[in-house]
């Protein structure tokens, strides 16, 4: 019972000073809270969005995220939750908020910024590369305005300046014929003696003179009676002690089986290969164009079947239009290389589905060109208008392409429908080269073009320079050599610092090579005068073919510019990494 009394006394007295008080106590304010903080993985030159998942909360002022600041050390810029990062390497990304009430909330995360493995850059001839040792070192290595240029210092001995290159031994190449013969064309400082090695062993001792010189010596590829599939030849260039050497083009002559027939088309797919031309609106009016329903445009398209073995061209519905006979077509990129000075032997099948719907006193029902590139001129094309009387009755047709140097390059089927309605199928492609005597392989230093104005190159980018920029974007652009990134197709990353002398909108793009379709990267841009670093995901799908850059600078608003400088600098293809850029 005491217990109860005592208990009772505290409980009294509290309703009895209760009803003194002047008011409640305030609520007490919590702290905000951040959510959704992880730490990130990215590429080097890409965006990171810090906002992704994240939100700053608070229970009497709600979403807070608005105030929330991010800091990034080592600094970083941070615009609107989204930072830029142009170095490899760890950062800290800080997380803080401030609620109403004066309190606040931290979160931490860590960014690891990893570089992307380079493919390529063009700084370098693709398959050359420089090597010093000793004392020796290397002032210049690259294209230059056109031609290949290497300084270097330092040498003592003959291997203490190596120049380099791989070469891919030819399938055709004879071995009991006798040895290839190397010519290199240099310029040369000064004079004196260098020394060739071939796959590490010595093969010959050369004189240089100062200016021009062609450089030519022997090696057969074969070891313990086997042919090696690639050669290593090293110009040890160290005895000159200082070099300053401009390097032109190189080529290799080897004996070959003289008339054999090697297959270039084996097992040969369609697949990836077709491209459409199948120009709807051609030959309309403006009135008709703006009436679908009424149009009688060409309506058609182009596949692979039979597990790509086949090649179908279809048009569903002709073009009673007369300027519209071309309209309707077909491209094939073979990827078949074709070298100057050789005969290949072409052979394929074609079949129609529909020639019952011809229309009858058109005799061009269709026809088949072998190009060198998939748009050009009409002198780049070898061999144009075959027709259907000149294919045989079972559909047979084979022709001899005799390729000079101006058809080297790699071949291009182009069928046209015509103006019939059509479905046309092609199968069973041979190609055959016919061996020479003698083969040979040119390695060209290939460089930067443009059109439309003046280009300087140097350490792989360039300069461009135009007096006034052409609203056509083709009449002003710079392409790039080709590149093929093999096993990958469109798996890469295209990057680039660049900057201009007045605000100029770009067109940056990367076709195939020798064509435009595909395109797999079409993007506009703006260069002012602040260098800008550059990245495209090249994620379109297409086959290991080679493919070049072009950056346009053609339009209504460059068009008032003059005066124009263009730099592009650090081009460089990288490959993607799979699990960070999917």
């Amino acid at each position: 019972m005491k217990k109860t009394k005592l208990l009772a006394i505290p409980v009294l007295a509290a309703a009895l000073f209760a009803g003194c008080a002047s008011a409640p106590a305030a609520p007490v304010n919590k702290a905000p809270t951040v959510v959704g903080v992880k730490d990130i993985q990215c590429m080097v030159n890409s965006t990171v969005d810090f906002l992704d998942g994240v939100a700053a909360l608070d229970n009497e002022d709600g979403d807070i995220t608005p105030v929330l600041e991010i800091t990034v050390s080592p600094h970083v810029d941070v615009n609107d939750g989204y930072a830029y990062f142009n170095e490899v390497g760890l950062y800290t990304v800080d997380y803080a908020v401030k609620d109403s009430g004066g309190r606040t909330a931290q979160k931490r995360a860590y960014v690891e910024v990893m570089d992307r493995e380079t493919y390529r850059t063009f700084a370098v001839p693709e398959g050359f590369s420089v090597q010093t040792s000793g004392k020796a070192s290397v002032q210049k290595c690259g294209l230059e305005t056109g031609v290949f240029t290497l300084q270097a210092a330092g040498g003592g001995i003959a291997e203490d300046i190596i120049l380099s290159r791989t070469y891919a031994v030819s399938d055709t190449y004879n071995a009991e014929g006798g040895p290839c013969t190397f010519r290199y064309n240099v310029h040369s400082n000064k004079a004196g003696k260098i020394k060739v090695m071939a796959d590490g062993s010595d093969c010959a001792e050369m004189n240089v003179a100062e200016g021009e010189n062609e450089l030519v010596f022997m090696y057969a590829p074969v070891a313990g009676g086997e042919v090696q599939g690639n050669m290593q030849i090293d110009l040890c260039l160290g005895n000159l002690g200082e070099v300053d050497w401009t390097i032109g083009s190189v080529e290799i002559e080897y004996p070959q089986e003289e008339n054999r027939e090697i297959e270039r088309a084996e097992n040969f797919k369609f697949g990836g290969k077709l491209e459409a031309r199948i120009d709807t609106l051609a030959g309309l009016s403006d009135d008709e164009k703006k009436d679908p329903a009424a149009t009688n445009g060409l309506v058609g398209n182009t596949w692979a079947a039979d597990g790509g073995n086949e090649a179908h061209l279809e048009i569903t519905n002709r073009s009673a239009k007369p300027e519209t006979v071309w309209a309707g077509g077909m491209f094939i990129n073979t990827g078949i290389a074709l070298k100057a000075g050789v005969t290949y032997k072409v052979s394929l099948n074609v079949g129609t589905i529909h020639p019952d719907s011809w229309v009858e006193g058109e005799e061009d029902q269709f026809e088949i060109h072998f190009q060198k590139q998939q748009w050009g001129s009409d002198d780049e094309v070898m061999i144009d208008k075959v027709y259907p009387s000149g294919i045989s009755e079972d559909g047979g047709l084979e022709i001899d392409l005799n390729v000079t140097e101006k058809f080297a390059g790699s071949l291009w089927i182009y069928v046209m429908s015509g103006m019939q309605k059509n479905e046309i199928v092609l199968k069973d492609l041979s190609v055959k080269e016919v061996l020479n005597a003698t083969g040979k392989d040119a390695y060209n230093i290939n460089d930067f073009t443009c059109s439309g104005g003046s280009l300087q190159t140097k350490d792989g980018g360039f300069t461009f320079h135009a007096d006034r920029i052409s609203e056509n974007g083709g009449d002003t652009a710079v392409e790039s050599p080709s590149f093929n990134v093999e096993g990958s197709g469109g798996n890469y990353v295209l990057t680039f610092k660049a900057k201009a002398s007045k605000p100029v909108d770009v067109v940056v793009a990367i076709p195939v090579a020798n064509g435009w379709d595909p395109t797999i990267l079409w993007q506009q841009i703006r260069l002012s005068d602040e260098e800008t670093i550059y990245t495209f995901m090249c994620n379109k799908n297409d086959g290991d073919r080679l493919h070049k850059i072009a950056w346009q600078f053609g339009s209504a608003l460059n068009a008032q510019y003059t005066d124009v400088t263009v730099e592009i600098s650090d081009i460089r293809i990288c490959l993607k990494n799979s699990q960070l850029d999917s």
